[in-house]
């Protein structure tokens, strides 16, 4: 194997490894979000429960 297909395996591989963490982040970070605003809404559905 020469040494540029060795280089470009190299950044291929580079790249799809960032590809998927950015992926992963993203994800977890959307997860998070959902998670917060569940925290924020629970005072008001809680209120609104005690309401009724």
């Amino acid at each position: 194997m020469s040494t540029s297909s060795n280089n470009l395996m190299v950044a291929f591989g580079a790249a799809l490894v960032a590809i998927v963490l950015t992926v992963a982040s993203s994800v977890a970070f959307l997860d998070s979000t959902s998670v917060a605003r569940v925290v924020v809404d629970a005072p008001q559905a809680i209120h609104l429960a005690a309401g009724n």
